[in-house]
């Protein structure tokens, strides 16, 4: 047998072998392969099958094609080169194009399964997601890691989305429960990737990518990070809700959370005006002035823009005031890239200097205001780079309350 020719001279081995890994790649029987410093038992072999010298410690290139001719020349002229490799490797081989058929043919089974057990709300749109190029390698990447892992965190996945589109106030942690596992959407996990990617391809709304999108993008949906925690402080402000007025007669302020907040629809002033401010410390002394008071506490989540929000559908003027440093100028930027019909006081240099503390800036903070690009911040931006001292709201508080006076008519 041929075969067992080629078997019993194993100055053939390494050449079979980079012959077999040329048809796994090309699907056919063709092409050329070159055998590195060829051994003496390799040159023995090769010379008395190729009739010619083949010298030790040189590179030998031959091809398909030129075995083939001289197998021609014998009894094994009839020979298959499919016939021959199995027999020599005593296995079947196969090649890439087989190993892809078969892949293809076992993922179209996979999602099938899935597709089975899909609500039936999003059978149609998970069809037309397998098309999306970017979504299929995200799924192929998954399933090559792990299919049996994946078919699972899918399935909770789209579970997750359905429930999402109902669009109930809920706590991400709550949602996440859903899928046995409390930690299923933490960010930067990549069942929380799969999700955001997923629900934002079904709702038609651009992936968010940084966790300030994330949390905005799941309040579309009444989805909070932590609907008891996120809070913002707010004081003299109207409502449908009796909390807010309870505490409005009261004259006292209120720690308002998201949980409140998803039972209110609305939010109001009688002043028309609503003073916002980054530090709760500035509270005690704006009291006696019984204005709308919104506060931030250094760092502006979701509740407060939702507030602010809300006041601004009820068509009451904004009016911000924060700390004079890097940190406090990007706070204020978000704040008028959200909202720029917000009106900035005390950010002057007169403010500036009444209010300048002996707290040196660094370099590394001053360069954060490079990215203030908002007309109404440059002033003080220019001035923070020349003089670098932070400038406090607190300090400030004889200017803020002139401003009040102001604005109140007194």
């Amino acid at each position: 047998m041929l075969h067992e020719y080629f078997q019993s001279h194993k100055g053939f081995a390494r050449l079979f072998n980079l012959l077999k890994q040329k048809y796994i790649s090309l699907n056919r029987f063709s092409g050329t392969v070159t055998l590195k410093d060829v051994t003496k038992e390799e040159s023995i072999d090769l010379s008395n099958f190729f009739g010619k010298m083949v010298k030790e410690g040189t590179d030998f290139r031959t091809s398909f094609s030129k075995i083939e001719k001289k197998l021609k020349e014998t009894k094994y002229a009839n020979f298959t080169w499919e016939e021959l490799f199995n027999n020599y490797f005593e296995e079947k081989i196969i090649t890439k194009k087989d190993l892809k058929q078969k892949f293809n043919v076992e993922e179209d089974k996979f999602y099938q399964n899935v597709l089975s057990n899909t609500p039936v709300n999003l059978k149609e749109w998970f069809k037309n997601i397998l098309k999306d190029k970017n979504i299929h390698q995200t799924f192929v990447k998954n399933y090559k890691q792990n299919k049996s892992k994946f078919y699972e965190e899918l399935l909770n996945v789209l579970k997750i989305i359905n429930f999402t589109l109902k669009k109930e106030p809920i706590s991400l942690v709550m949602l996440a429960s859903y899928s046995l596992n409390p930690h299923f959407l933490d960010f930067g996990t990549k069942t929380s990737n799969l999700y955001f990617k997923l629900l934002s391809n079904l709702t038609n709304k651009e992936e968010p990518k940084t966790s300030g999108e994330k949390i905005k993008f799941l309040s579309l949906f009444n989805i909070y990070i932590d609907t008891i925690s996120n809070y913002v402080t707010i004081y003299n402000l109207e409502s449908d809700s009796p909390l807010i007025n309870n505490f409005t007669k009261e004259k006292e302020p209120l720690n308002l959370s998201l949980s409140n907040l998803s039972k209110i629809t609305k939010i109001d002033t009688k002043l028309k005006k609503v003073f916002v401010f980054e530090n709760p410390s500035i509270l005690p002394y704006l009291k006696k002035y019984d204005i709308p008071i919104v506060i931030g506490s250094g760092n502006p989540n979701y509740a407060f823009y939702k507030v602010i929000e809300k006041l601004v559908e009820s068509k009451n003027e904004i009016y911000y005031n924060g700390d004079l440093d890097p940190e406090g100028l990007i706070i204020a930027s978000n704040i008028y890239q959200n909202f720029p019909q917000t009106n900035f006081f005390g950010y002057n240099k007169a403010d500036y200097q009444t209010s300048k503390s002996k707290n040196k800036i660094s370099e590394s903070r001053l360069k954060k205001l490079d990215n203030i690009n908002i007309p109404n911040l440059q002033e003080i931006k220019e001035l923070l780079k020349k003089e670098k001292y932070a400038a406090y709201e607190e300090k400030n508080i004889q200017n803020i309350e002139k401003f009040i006076k102001q604005n109140l008519g007194k």
